[in-house]
């Protein structure tokens, strides 16, 4: 079995109401309204048993406008609780907060878990160059630390965007040092002081995150985690969303172990114009990957099921 928890779609309206998202396709050839049977047969063709629907939203809170905001998120919600009633053993659900207005984040929260039934929290890394450990989002934490579900940060430009964008590096080196910079934030601010149950997940393997544990358990800048960050760190799953490696997978297997790991395919997202591209190369990278079999389980589907997916 596998349960992909990073399986991206894009519903019609929202490529009509905000159509740079789909010119932001790093591919050139823009995206297309999410298909039900579509996804269906692409999850068929690689053995992918769930997918677990989110939508990065990078732009959602860029420009400050209230209503816009709450009207994208209702659209990207409801579309993706649809796809979850019409096919509830294929397709999960995260959810999309506006988060100009924390009112209108924690009800929208509300309205998913409650009416909707999904399944988590999709945010982007910085909220139009917000990050989320900032005190305004104090109601956001609580109403997470509340709902018990996981929250999954996925990278998104930031404000400095126009220093990474030749040669396209902010795909390349910006967004994973986006996610290294606002889960970093995350830990050293005690958030998981304050919310110890707190389900954390980074995509992409963390970004740089595991790479420089040393570095990051430096306590310079009045950090005010409790414990060694490292500590935290650990408590924090990581998605093999790629294009990825077997030696990083192994690399991040070896230092949070087995049960911190998500099986992710970043669909249908992929180079050449190819939808899913990253589906054949994640799968042979888990092949190739050198740990026991009931581990590979675990990064499959095990610890997802845990997760509530």
């Amino acid at each position: 079995m596998i349960i992909d928890t990073h399986f991206h779609a894009f519903p019609k309206k929202i490529l009509e109401l905000v159509p740079e998202q789909s010119r932001n396709d790093v591919r050139g050839v823009g995206f297309h309204g999410f298909e039900h049977q579509e996804y269906l047969d692409t999850m068929d063709k690689h053995g992918v048993d769930v997918g677990v629907l989110s939508n990065t939203g990078g732009r959602i809170e860029q420009g400050g406008d209230r209503a816009k905001a709450l009207e994208l998120c209702k659209i990207l919600n409801d579309a993706f609780a649809e796809a979850h009633i019409k096919h509830p053993r294929r397709f999960k659900a995260f959810a999309r907060l506006p988060m100009i207005d924390l009112d209108d984040c924690v009800r929208e929260l509300e309205r998913c878990y409650n009416d909707l039934g999904m399944h988590g929290v999709m945010l982007p890394t910085n909220l139009a160059g917000k990050y989320l450990d900032e005190p305004e989002f104090k109601l956001f934490w609580d109403a997470l630390a509340a709902g018990g579900k996981p929250l999954f940060l996925h990278p998104a430009n930031a404000p400095c965007q126009s220093n990474w964008n030749k040669y396209s590096l902010h795909q390349k080196i910006l967004w994973p040092t986006d996610s290294t910079l606002a889960i970093s934030r995350i830990v050293y601010s005690g958030i998981f002081d304050r919310y110890p149950k707190l389900k954390l997940i980074a995509s992409h393997l963390g970004g740089m995150i595991l790479l420089y544990l040393d570095r990051l358990n430096w306590r310079e800048g009045n950090v005010e985690c409790r414990q060694e960050p490292e500590k935290y760190f650990k408590k924090i799953y990581y998605d093999t969303a790629g294009p990825i490696r077997a030696e990083f997978i192994k690399l991040v297997y070896d230092i949070v172990g087995p049960d911190q790991i998500l099986f992710g395919a970043d669909y249908p997202h992929g180079r050449g114009g190819q939808d899913d591209q990253f589906y054949p190369m994640t799968l042979a990278a888990m092949t190739e990957l050198d740990i026991p079999q009931a581990d590979k389980e675990k990064i499959y589907y095990q610890n997802a099921q845990s997760l509530g997916f």
